[in-house]
């Protein structure tokens, strides 16, 4: 990244600590603005329009939350700090609400820290600009599905039309005896019309596949970043989903609905991925009061960037509620706190979510001391009937894991898993993750047993010369 082309705007109504902030700043190659004003600095703002924008809270004419959402306004993909003295954790948490705020500092700050907090920052823009790149193919993608899916029915229903139709003209020309030259000319249009949109069905079809792969698709590039970016929070994910997959069958939930809580699940701790990593490896109890609010976020930061995905909005409100707790208590909001509501109204995919992402928790240690084994990670669920979760669903859900099919598919879950070319797949190898392409579409499910068949369609896919694919697969 070249720091020469990046700005930055600083906010202080302290002179002295503008005139440190523009020193320090320059000294790394930054071109700072200043100002003591919260108006002058918006006019610089939209004059300037810089990549980072630092603010303290108590500023002339407003408060520096307000002042940053202004900005949020004007320039919404700017890094937005806040400067404050407040330990009000409380206040805290409101002045990163109003302001959209990516971090805050105490005064006084040390210069390494707001640095590599600046750099993060400029970070997160260039990965907020790419998504934003992402979130508008994808918006495209997602309309021409839609209109595809539409097309595609009200051609259906025509085609049938047609096809009955050339039923009944075949049927009255087999009853006649003489079959007229200008007949079999009406025979053979028909004939020739419902081959035709046979064909035209068949590549709206095809259309449709591909539109529905390259949502797969995007789907497992969050995955990806996820697993890159976090591997204990993409393996975390992952379990929480298959949890919930099984407890959404077991209550028999409809076929889609099972499956967007499934992508729901998998992406539930998305918004991690705008944390710290250092706070992230962190046990618990040890983050500081600052630590934990920015933690205690991570619902919010994961709605905020599920929502910008057409696509995938509607899991944004699951997400974001995953971990309010059916008592009323939990975060980042409270659904009691001002005494109106019911644990009912917390979203169902996000009280199934709360209850399998608690009990993994409880088996991987990222909210205990130590790890809880399966009866005691159950019997905990069963304590946090009372106050944590839907009783009815815990029931539910400790019903499901202690089936004995449930638990062969855990310990097959548990099992550590590799990337394979397809030249390395052997017989007798498992598949880990659904197989797809956007080319092809479908190959092969989660789950899957490699078998002689498996093998040779394989084998007839690397012959098509399709671009090579890597296959997830159980070790040992």
């Amino acid at each position: 990244m070249n720091q020469m082309k990046q700005s930055i705007l600083c906010v202080d109504s302290d002179e002295e600590i503008l005139v440190d902030l523009k020193q320090h700043l320059e000294m790394v190659g930054y071109h700072v603005f200043t100002s003591n004003d919260g108006e002058q600095g918006l006019e610089i703002i939209k004059k300037e329009r810089p990549n980072v924008i630092i603010s303290e809270q108590q500023i002339s004419s407003t408060s520096g939350s307000m002042f940053l959402r202004e900005t949020r306004n004007i320039l919404p993909d700017a890094m937005r700090i806040l400067l404050t003295t407040q330990t009000d954790l409380d206040e805290i948490t409101d002045a990163i609400n109003i302001g959209s705020i990516h971090k805050f500092i105490l005064k006084p700050w040390q210069s390494d820290t707001l640095l590599e907090m600046i750099q993060e920052g400029l970070q997160q823009q260039k990965l907020g600009i790419e998504n934003r790149k992402l979130t508008l193919r994808l918006a495209r993608q997602y309309k021409y599905l839609k209109e595809t899916n539409a097309s595609l029915q009200d051609e259906l229903k025509q085609t049938k039309g047609e096809l009955d139709n050339l039923i009944e003209e075949m049927d009255k020309a087999n009853e006649q005896d003489e079959i007229f030259d200008d007949e079999e000319a009406t025979e053979t249009q028909l004939l020739e019309k419902a081959k035709l949109r046979v064909k035209q069905l068949y590549d709206e079809v095809q259309n449709l596949r591909q539109a529905r792969d390259e949502y797969s698709e995007t789907f497992a590039t969050l995955n990806n970043i996820m697993e890159v970016t976090n591997p204990v929070v993409y393996t975390h994910s992952n379990r929480v989903g298959a949890y919930c997959s099984w407890l959404a069958e077991a209550l028999e939930l409809e076929k889609q609905t099972i499956t967007d809580l499934n992508y729901a699940a998998i992406l539930h701790d998305i918004g991690k991925l705008e944390i710290d990593q250092e706070i992230l490896g962190k046990p618990r109890e040890d983050l500081s009061a600052a630590e934990n609010i920015i933690y205690r976020q991570h619902p919010f930061f994961g709605r905020k960037l599920i929502r910008r995905i057409a696509g995938f909005r509607e899991y944004g409100d699951i997400i974001q509620s995953h971990h309010e707790n059916y008592d009323g208590s939990g975060y980042p909001n409270g659904t009691l706190k001002d005494g109106n509501g019911v644990g009912d109204d917390i979203p169902l995919g996000s009280r199934i979510i709360a209850i399998a992402s608690g009990y993994d928790n409880m088996l991987y240690s990222e909210v205990h001391g130590e790890n809880l084994s399966p009866e005691g990670a159950i019997e905990a669920l069963k304590e946090g009937k009372a106050y944590t979760y839907d009783a009815e669903l815990v029931d539910k859900f400790i019903e499901v894991m202690e089936d004995g099919e449930t638990k062969e598919k855990i310990e097959q879950l548990h099992k550590p898993t590799r990337f394979a070319r397809i030249e390395e797949i052997k017989s007798g190898m498992v598949v880990a993750r659904d197989v797809s392409t956007i080319r092809n579409g479908f190959l092969m499910s989660a789950g899957t047993g490699i078998e002689r068949k498996h093998l040779q369609s394989l084998k007839d896919y690397e012959k098509k010369g399709d671009p090579p694919v890597d296959i997830c697969v159980y070790i040992g």
